[in-house]
């Protein structure tokens, strides 16, 4: 089901949809009244020809007056406050416990988790995962073109505009997965830069950070370590992080929990074993125009990088 503004799951959502309604309400009233004058005007007798007296003359000036200047000027009025106490409760909190950031790229999105006076903040891709009732902070930036964030159900849409920082906020009422997109298009694969939502339960949550901040479990067998050796001697970690190893990678995804996403290649495609394998063997298949390169594995050397990423959770 494709997400829809107008079925909102959070705050900031809820204060758009009403905003939509009362404008279609206002505009169809406006349109209906104005469409009974057109055919009032258009059916009713005309009278022989014939110049006005003063006193009949004021009977249509008066309804110029009233209907042309009085009447919109009350309505735009209060139209104009309305839409200003809405802005205001958009408004990005001034403090929150840690906030994201979260950085536009051809074709994905890198997201940082940064805790005040804390240096074990985390990267996670494509996924942003927050707590059920508690407004979090998201600061946008792009690393290329213009891109836009935009969760329907959650919020309205913001661009990310090269050099410059935007901030949005983002609360959901309740748990669920709720889809995001860049709502601005930036290239060939615009339309694959999606990005999901998760909503947790506080305590949910808290064991999430807890373990988004431990580094990428040790090889355990011996598949896994030729896994790893895999992927280091591959040129993966030259563009790749993995939190605990030598790869520090800032050009594309961090991977040390990529087995824990729902999604690979920006919302392409899902993580299982079957996709990952066709992504890192012809990424160029799945997602025409994507920066990753083709990586020349072997079967066994594919099956063991794919065996030890998937212990990455």
């Amino acid at each position: 089901m494709t997400p829809s503004a107008l079925d909102p799951r959070g705050h900031g959502a809820d204060v758009i949809a009403q905003l939509w309604w009362v404008l279609l309400a206002l505009c169809t009233l406006v349109a209906l009244i104005t469409l009974a004058a057109l055919v009032y005007a258009a059916l009713r007798p005309r009278p022989n020809w014939q110049r006005p007296t003063a006193e009949q003359d004021r009977g249509p000036t008066r309804a110029i007056v009233y209907a042309g200047i009085v009447g919109p000027v009350i309505i735009l009025a209060g139209l104009f406050v309305y839409v200003l106490s809405a802005l205001g409760a958009l408004s990005v909190p001034a403090d929150s416990p840690y906030s994201i950031v979260v950085t536009g790229y051809q074709w994905w999105w890198d997201v940082r988790y940064r805790f005040p006076n804390q240096a074990d903040g985390f990267r996670t891709a494509n996924e942003l995962r927050i707590p059920v009732g508690r407004r979090v902070r998201v600061d946008l930036e792009s690393f290329d073109v213009i891109h836009s964030f935009w969760v329907p159900q959650l919020h309205g849409k913001i661009d990310l505009i090269p050099g410059r920082k935007n901030e949005i906020w983002l609360q959901a009422n309740e748990p669920g997965v709720y889809r995001g997109q860049c709502a601005e298009f930036c290239g060939l694969q615009h339309t694959r830069m999606a990005f999901h939502v998760v909503a947790l339960e506080p305590a949910e949550f808290d064991a999430w950070l807890m373990q988004q901040r431990r580094p990428a479990p040790e090889p355990r067998t011996a598949a896994e370590q030729h896994g790893r050796v895999t992927y280091e001697s591959h040129g993966c970690a030259i563009c790749h992080a993995i939190q605990g190893t030598t790869s520090r990678g800032i050009v594309a995804p961090d991977l040390t929990h990529v087995a824990s996403r729902m999604y690979l290649a920006a919302g392409t495609i899902p993580t299982t074993r079957g996709h990952m394998a066709g992504w890192i063997s012809d990424p160029q298949h799945v997602k025409p125009g994507v920066n990753m390169p083709r990586v020349p594995l072997d079967p066994d050397e594919l099956n063991n990088l794919v065996t030890w990423l998937l212990t990455l959770r």
